[in-house]
């Protein structure tokens, strides 16, 4: 078949004009990008209906489920579209967010560690006394006479010393207990005031002594026991001891996962009245 023959072939005009038609169509109508795809998964469902659970305080009825379903949806489209016209840039509320996920991630991290032993808690108990010494604590027995009684006071104190037992009538009047077990500085100044616990350092060991007033009134005191502030065994507070060195572990975890990701960063300060020892700190690293 020639050329000229070829010309005049009625299949190829078709094919010719089939082609232009395609070309304009696709110059008119583009194809679009591929939809994007919002997977619900059974996990993403699972947690989705926790959420809905922990706010309502029940499991979801069906209907709940589909409404569950469409506010997902619903903003998962707004956020998407949201990141896409760049609404998160400069948003204090959602750099906080993120910022307070990245540090649960770097707490996560932490919480990897080998597990604590006994040496790393007395370790941690020992480099930090100040934290975990316990104060003063006292042993003692009170006999209490409210104001007016200063003459009965007087009176029992002599026979308290001549060896008489506390009088009956005296037992833990205004229901304040006659008998302190190692009781700590603290509590007993929540209890009587300030300066109750003050007043019992001065006070002999073994024997009667006052009175000493406090918010209730006068106190006859015989002081059987008295512990200075000092530094405790581990087993004493373990629990104690435990939870802090967790919690130092995640600040110490989640402050070694931003160094290392500053390294990253270059940090240039143009403002005024930035402190000079700031802007030496962050051009240090």
């Amino acid at each position: 078949m020639t050329v000229k023959s070829l010309v005049r072939e009625p299949l190829l005009h078709f094919l010719v004009l089939g082609g232009l038609i395609f070309a304009g169509w696709y110059w008119l109508h583009p194809p679009r990008p591929p939809v994007n795809e919002i997977v619900i998964d059974q996990n993403e469902l699972d947690h989705l209906k926790m959420l809905w659970k922990a706010q309502w305080k029940r499991d979801p009825a069906p209907g709940d489920v589909q409404a569950i379903i469409d506010r997902h949806v619903r903003e998962e489209v707004f956020y998407r579209e949201g990141l896409k016209l760049g609404l998160d840039r400069n948003d204090e509320i959602v750099k906080r967010r993120i910022s307070q996920k990245m540090e649960a991630v770097a707490n996560d991290v932490g919480a990897l560690m080998k597990p604590v032993t006994d040496a790393d808690l007395a370790a941690f108990l020992e480099a930090h006394p100040d934290q975990f010494r316990l104060p003063p604590a006292y042993r003692f027995s009170q006999v209490l006479f409210v104001k007016g009684e200063e003459a009965k006071a007087q009176a029992t104190l002599a026979a308290l010393r001549a060896g008489q037992p506390i009088p009956a009538a005296d037992a833990a009047r205004l229901g304040v207990p006659n008998a302190w077990k190692d009781a700590p500085a603290p509590d007993l100044a929540n209890a009587f005031g300030d300066a109750f616990p003050r007043e019992l350092e001065g006070l002999p060991l073994g024997e009667w002594a006052g009175p000493i007033a406090s918010g209730y009134g006068l106190h006859l005191v015989r002081l059987e026991r008295r512990d200075a502030p000092h530094l405790p065994e581990l087993d004493e507070v373990r629990a104690w001891v435990e939870r802090e060195y967790e919690y130092q572990a995640q600040i110490d975890a989640e402050q070694a996962a931003f160094d290392t990701l500053l390294k990253d960063y270059s940090v240039r300060i143009t403002a005024k009245g930035v402190p000079p020892a700031t802007r030496t700190a962050l051009a240090a690293k």
